[in-house]
């Protein structure tokens, strides 16, 4: 697996690159921070919370802080991949890997977009938008959810939410950044898994057909 991660791992940032959807939520992401900024959405909040303060106390805010934190996602994927190896379980072996895929993309294009657009959060911090906990944190959820199903997506996209809230509560963001990073990890999350749905321990399910017996079926391929 360690042999073969960089090639996965581009073959999923073509996927993301190459999915419809992928690319409209991208979009979205950026048409979301440019619209929320210029309708002073941003400064709305931000002028409430000049006046009332932060709502969430010290232990609320180091929840969303460290459970919406990308080095925690990646743990737990981690958690997930040793885990399904020590067990044999199949489901969690594929879904643990492209969750990693998923998160390693996911914070290479927030980083970039960091970079690139070096907005100001409200704490200061020179590159805020979009946000990397909420976009992790949405990215995380996307992954698990397709994977398991409503009764594991709805907490984690739950959970998700309250990360970007607390975000913006502890003034870490602004909304702009914190919607963007939703839309961005939803992107992200999805487009990986479209593309890990066809794969078995590393192989490819494709269409197969033997003339000369009149047979068809499915069949494992891998490049080796």
């Amino acid at each position: 697996d360690a042999k073969e991660l960089p090639a996965t791992l581009w073959d999923d940032t073509k996927a993301v690159v190459k999915n419809p959807w992928s690319i409209a939520g991208l979009v979205a992401a950026g048409a979301a921070g440019i619209a929320l900024s210029a309708s002073d959405a941003d400064d709305h909040i931000a002028d409430h919370y000049t006046r009332h303060g932060s709502q969430l106390n010290t232990f609320w805010d180091s929840v969303g802080d460290a459970g919406g934190n990308p080095g925690t996602h990646f743990a737990i994927a981690g958690a997930m991949y040793f885990t399904s190896l020590a067990t044999k379980d199949t489901k969690t072996y594929e879904t643990s890997k492209a969750l990693i895929n998923a998160l390693a993309i996911n914070g290479v294009v927030t980083l970039a977009l960091k970079g690139l657009v070096h907005t100001r959060s409200p704490n200061g911090d020179p590159f805020g938008w979009p946000s990397g906990h909420t976009s992790s944190s949405f990215c995380f959820a996307t992954v698990l959810a397709e994977a398991y199903g409503p009764w594991v997506g709805i907490p984690l996209f739950a959970f998700a939410s309250y990360v970007g809230y607390e975000r913006v509560d502890a003034r870490n963001h602004d909304f702009s950044d914190v919607i963007s990073g939703a839309l961005i990890g939803i992107a992200i999350g999805h487009a990986v898994m479209q593309n890990h749905k066809t794969r078995v321990f590393g192989f490819e399910l494709v269409p197969w057909a033997d003339p000369a017996d009149n047979v068809v079926g499915i069949a494992l391929t891998k490049q080796f």
